[in-house]
């Protein structure tokens, strides 16, 4: 047969739409295998949506799919162009690249580009002289590959439905008289644009009439200044140090400790987490250990584009984002979209007390917040900011730190609309639940994991030094009777709310969380002392990948507050001092000072005796 014919049959008998349809579920499969790989043989954390059983074969189809009608129409202009044969090596080319791009993403895009291109002109040689071999495949094979996505996304959906009804039926009874418990984490929201704070800006009109019924910690410190850890410490009282949370690699919580949705399920509670930030707050990070009911990841169109590394490829392009001139993060879930999850779940559960721990996502970068939000600082002088830095920073660019005055003016701007935005949608929350009957005996937590920074010590973003803007956090507790509205300014630390939650339900002679309850602040303690909990630890570990300007990247950081004192001891064991009363800019280092020598031997003890007594632990 000569190839003119063979070409022709080929085309005959072997549509190109299925061709690529065919191409896209074996792609699909194989990356598939390679996660599954990485995680159960590995147990790396890649932060995957579950739903990727469907949701990557479906991609892959979406995308080949336009590359074969793209394919058809410029057969129509072309008549002479080998259309069976470019259809092969088009849909093989997209294919290797989107593997060997997931499989080694540091290669270079020009060495996975070649090798791409390679394989799929092989892969095409081979198959264009054999097309009734390769419809017999496909007639034969695509079938079963269908099956298989339905076989997977059934299999993992209606396992999460079994879990979930299983430990609904297990749950105890729970003690007559118990309140609900609402833990509220504005990801990424520092205490210092807060206007409950004082900050001019009245960025928090609604936790400023919150404050009216409760106690506001004017000095709350986060254990560590990024999400995992700081979450974990929060959920267990334990320090970051003693909890596996590292840098690179990210591990999961580990199940030695209880959590406090472990304690309180146990307890009779119906416990359920909505989290935005479904990365460094997803099921992979172990977080989600004791709520009944956890959601993280959710099936959206964004998920569907991001679920193969072929649509991460494109869609996290800076190029491609300058050009069309967005810059959201696909997929996130906006702080409406928590509230109405939580309220859609509360409408299907049987009465009994509830922990619901709500993660808003909106302050993170890139600021995106609503219009109205977007331009409330603005002052109208600027209709469009300049496109947020995000994601030149995470392509690692050098010139994200040299920012003009403008444009960290225009973040600044844009970050405290999103805090306004997400006030606002707290206080949507809250209205809610009051109509519902559900707040007049609800304790409500509303704090945040860490904070951001602009600029100060020449720094942007967080998770890169322990400085006052990534620690100094907003918090809140609102019980009455039980907490009095007052104004706390001796600093605590976020560790201590799983010892302030069971001791305000009246739990704490059952269960004993390290730490202390923040209730001491307006009772008198019922126990001795056992702790040393009035110096407040912040921990850092060390990023290797972090440039060199990042204090993070010389080693493991540690920070102690105690007083008006913030010590913090580098990773290259410098240290640093600053009275955050009178300096809290931290603009005057006082470590070399007369001032500051019994400040930092008081620090330097606590900081050894803490560590000698809690080491870090390597268990699984």
């Amino acid at each position: 047969m000569s190839d003119n014919s063979s070409a022709e049959s080929f085309g005959q008998r072997v549509p190109i739409l299925l061709i690529g349809a065919w191409f896209a579920l074996l792609t699909g499969f194989a990356e598939l295998a390679v996660l599954a790989i990485r995680t159960f043989v590995f147990h790396k954390i890649l932060f995957v949506n579950p739903q990727v059983v469907w949701m990557t074969p479906l991609s892959y189809a979406v995308a080949f799919l336009i590359l074969g009608l793209m394919l058809l129409a410029v057969a129509r202009l072309w008549r002479r162009a080998h259309l069976p044969g470019v259809a092969v090596l088009l849909f093989a080319f997209a294919g290797f690249f989107s593997l060997l791009f997931m499989a080694y993403p540091r290669l270079h895009k020009a060495a996975i580009l070649l090798l791409a291109g390679g394989l799929a002109v092989q892969t095409a040689a081979f198959v264009t002289p054999h097309p009734a071999g390769l419809h017999k495949l496909v007639r034969r094979t695509f079938g079963w590959l269908l099956v298989l996505v339905m076989g997977l996304t059934l299999g993992v959906n209606g396992w999460r439905a079994v879990v979930e009804r299983k430990a609904l039926a297990r749950l105890p009874a729970a003690p007559a008289g118990l309140p609900n418990v609402l833990l509220i984490i504005l990801d990424t929201v520092r205490a210092w644009s807060l206007s409950v704070y004082g900050y001019a800006r009245p960025t928090t009109p609604v936790l400023e009439r919150l404050a009216q019924r409760g106690a506001v910690f004017e000095r709350a410190i986060a254990p560590a200044p990024w999400t995992t850890p700081s979450h974990a410490s929060m959920f267990t009282g334990h320090w970051p140090h003693e909890l596996n949370d590292m840098w690179l690699p990210l591990r999961p919580l580990a199940s030695t400790w209880p959590t406090l949705a472990d304690v309180l399920r146990a307890r009779g509670y119906l416990t359920a987490g909505f989290v935005a930030n479904v990365e460094y707050c997803g099921y992979e990070t172990g977080l989600n250990r004791g709520f009944v009911h956890y959601e993280d990841y959710q099936a959206s169109l964004g998920e569907l584009i991001l679920s193969s590394s072929l649509g991460r490829y494109i869609a996290n392009s800076p190029r491609l984002r300058r050009l069309l001139d967005y810059h959201e993060i696909l997929g996130r879930k906006t702080a409406a979209t928590v509230n109405q999850a939580l309220l859609a779940w509360l409408s299907h559960q049987q009465p009994r007390p509830f922990f619901a721990f709500l993660n808003y996502y909106d302050a993170h970068a890139p600021y995106l917040p609503p219009q109205q939000f977007g331009t409330m600082f603005t002052r109208g002088h600027v209709t469009r900011r300049p496109p947020p830095l995000f994601w030149s920073a995470r392509q690692g660019d050098p010139e994200v730190e040299s920012r003009s005055p403008t444009e960290v003016r225009a973040e600044l701007d844009a970050y405290e609309g999103a805090i306004a935005y997400v006030d606002h949608e707290l206080g949507e929350l809250l209205t809610a639940l009051r109509q519902r009957g559900l707040l007049e005996h609800t304790l409500i937590i509303v704090t945040s994991d860490h904070g951001e920074q602009f600029g100060e010590h020449g720094l942007f973003s967080h998770g890169n030094d322990l400085y006052w803007p990534l620690l100094g956090v907003p918090l809140l507790i609102v019980f009455p009777p039980h907490v009095p509205e007052r104004r706390i300014a001796e600093p605590v630390s976020l560790r201590d709310l799983p010892a302030t939650v069971v001791d305000l339900l009246g739990l704490d002679s059952a269960v004993r969380f390290p730490g202390r309850s923040l209730a001491r602040h307006w009772t008198p303690v019922r126990v001795p002392d056992r702790t040393i909990a009035d110096p407040v630890l912040a921990e850092l570990s060390r990023n290797p990948r972090a440039p060199i300007s990042h204090p993070v990247s010389k080693g493991d950081m540690r920070s102690v507050v105690q007083d008006r004192w913030h010590y913090i001891l580098n990773g290259d064991q410098r240290e640093e001092l600053y009275d955050v009363v009178r300096d809290p800019l931290e603009a005057h280092d006082l470590s070399g000072t007369a001032a500051g020598r019994s400040a930092l031997v008081s620090a330097r003890r606590f900081l050894d005796s803490l560590l000698a007594v809690g080491q870090p632990r390597h268990d699984r």
